[in-house]
């Protein structure tokens, strides 16, 4: 039975017991705190579920996501369940290249507070975002804002009636409303101000591969990493430098790849990260699979 590691790209919401699951394990939650707090100047040992500091600001949410993910992974695969195929969603393409051996630890901690400066250079002065609606199609929100010639797009697919949207905040906030008038069944804006997955970000591209060549050394994969954005299987230095450097302003399809790991025959998806919204995502897939999420995990290692 083939398994995909998947991973979150920030934590949204948390069980409550994520500290306690990875404890129990072993110590690697805490040592990789303690690394953190190295690699990023930021004190991520004194991290607790309920600490404003690590919820609110959005630098340390991605951090913190990513320190989940890696701890998870690293616990799973020394205790004999190894990945078939990786999968990031968004953010979590670090979590991935981390669980791929693609990176270091503290090489995915310096690409994340990079990718996050240099979005926030590119957007400086901007209210910008990202939303979310649910029970339109791509093609009545595209048609919305094409309609209306609003500043905004679709960020991610996650189900053929389940997208994010991303751009300036006004005319996110408008298209939110119409969607919603519409006929939308749930429409939200996130906690997040960075327009990830938007053109605005183009910018990016040639910055954070100038930093990536200079800073990082990525190195061959040893498990088949799926893009996130058209979906190729990935394994090559060269595959992730590209993947890299577009996943900041380049739409995703999660939909897209998920049917093409349940194409490749995978039947388990180990949800490597705090939370459950990956698993919550699946909800609208079809087929004869499995998602765990953390608190589920211990039925996989007994």
């Amino acid at each position: 039975m083939k398994v995909a590691f998947i991973f979150p790209a920030f934590v949204s919401e948390y069980i409550g017991n994520e500290v306690q699951i990875l404890n129990a394990l072993s110590n690697k939650f805490q040592e990789n705190l303690k690394k953190a707090s190295v690699a990023s100047g930021v004190d991520f040992e004194s991290f607790h579920l309920e600490d404003s500091a690590f919820k609110e600001d959005e630098l340390r949410v991605q951090i913190i996501s990513y320190i989940f993910s890696c701890s998870l992974s690293d616990e799973l695969i020394a205790k004999g369940i190894k990945p078939d195929i990786l999968a990031g969603y968004s953010m979590g393409l670090y979590a991935a290249l981390y669980t791929g051996s693609v990176i270091e630890f503290d090489e995915g901690i310096r690409l994340i507070i990079q990718a996050f400066n240099i979005s926030q250079s590119a957007i400086q002065g901007m209210d910008s975002g990202m939303g979310s609606i649910i029970g339109l199609t791509k093609e009545e929100i595209n048609g919305i804002i094409l309609k209306h010639k609003l500043e905004a797009e679709i960020a991610n697919t996650s189900s053929a009636h389940s997208h994010l949207v991303t751009g300036r905040s006004e005319p996110l906030n408008r298209l939110l409303e119409l969607a919603r008038t519409t006929g939308a069944l749930h429409v939200s804006m996130l906690n997040v101000n960075t327009p990830y997955h938007a053109s605005m970000l183009k910018s990016t591209s040639g910055p954070f591969n100038e930093f990536i060549t200079a800073h990082i050394r990525l190195r061959k994969s040893k498990y088949p990493i799926i893009s996130s954005i058209d979906q190729r299987l990935m394994e090559s230095p060269e595959d992730f430098q590209k993947e890299l450097t577009e996943n900041l302003s380049g739409s995703i399809n999660w939909m897209a790849s998920f049917e093409i790991m349940l194409q490749l025959g995978v039947k388990q998806f180990i949800e490597c990260g705090a939370g459950n919204s990956l698993k919550k995502i699946s909800r609208f897939q079809s087929g004869d699979f499995k998602v765990y999420p953390m608190n589920k995990v211990e039925k996989l290692l007994k």
